[in-house]
């Protein structure tokens, strides 16, 4: 749990610098519109959150090929990054903003000497004002922080859509957890972070297409390498089934030179025994 802890930590730090660098390509990119650019930027940085986040993963379901592992793994993955997320989600705007106030207040009382008593901010646009934005972890730039929970939502759907058959409890997890961050949400939103421009939206955009699983039309070359493929796969299941691993003459060769080599061990030992009763 100790090591999965340090992974999400390590995969946030390198998906922050990964969207850095997105943003700064995106800005040389020929792109339509200011919607176009967040769809690329979404592309950019889900497929390196999307390489870190499941490369480990992979890596039990395809080449270690251990199940038990496997559902050890999406658990820690599954608790430890709701946890996570939700607590940093949670806390960092609340320091953040007991921070400034705190620091608010100091220049206040130092502005204005001989001030005593507590001091309280009078409306609450200056409240406000010190409330951290509504903004997305890879950049404050980007003041959208439906990009994080878009993110996270995800990494959920990856787990429940490619891995139910290691961890079919994976679904109950997510949806407990979606559940609890429908309030943490609304109390983020309300109370712990500035309110967020509305705007207008016709989809989710680039998330969309990530999301569902989209109707296949299926294609005069598309169909034809399917057939190949399935054509392939038979042939290959046949040798398996008829073709032995080992052929016959190579497997009595194999005995017979067995049974020299251990004929002329024995007759070797039985020489070495001789020689000493002799001697």
């Amino acid at each position: 749990f100790g090591l999965t802890v340090v992974y999400l930590l390590v995969i946030q730090y390198f998906t922050k610098i990964g969207g850095k660098i997105s943003i700064r390509l995106i800005k040389h990119e020929n792109n339509e519109n200011t919607e176009y650019q967040a769809d690329s930027l979404v592309y950019k940085v889900f497929g390196l959150y999307f390489m870190q986040s499941y490369i480990g993963v992979f890596y039990h379901a395809l080449l270690h090929r251990n199940f038990m592992t496997l559902r050890q793994v999406l658990i820690q993955r599954l608790i430890l990054y709701e946890v996570l997320e939700n607590l940093v989600e949670n806390s960092l705007p609340y320091l953040k903003y007991s921070y400034k106030k705190y620091r608010a207040v100091r220049n206040k009382k130092k502005r204005e000497k001989g001030l005593t008593g507590k001091i309280q901010f009078a409306t609450r646009v200056e409240k406000e004002y010190l409330k951290p934005t509504y903004s997305a972890s890879i950049s404050e730039e980007l003041e959208d922080g439906l990009f994080d929970d878009f993110l996270e939502l995800a990494l959920q759907f990856g787990m429940i859509m490619m891995f139910a058959c290691a961890f079919p409890l994976a679904f109950a997890f997510s949806a407990l957890n979606n559940i609890a961050e429908m309030r943490t949400d609304a109390l983020k939103l309300l109370a712990m972070l500035r309110r967020p421009v509305p705007r207008a939206a016709a989809t989710i955009g680039a998330w969309l297409n990530i999301f569902q699983e989209g109707k296949w039309k299926i294609e005069p070359g598309l169909a034809a390498i399917l057939v190949m493929e399935h054509v392939l796969l038979l042939i290959k299941f046949g040798f398996s089934r008829f073709v032995p691993e080992e052929p016959a003459w190579v497997r009595a060769k194999r005995m017979k030179n067995a049974t020299q080599a251990q004929d002329m061990c024995s007759k070797q030992l039985l020489r070495t025994i001789s020689g000493r009763e002799k001697a």
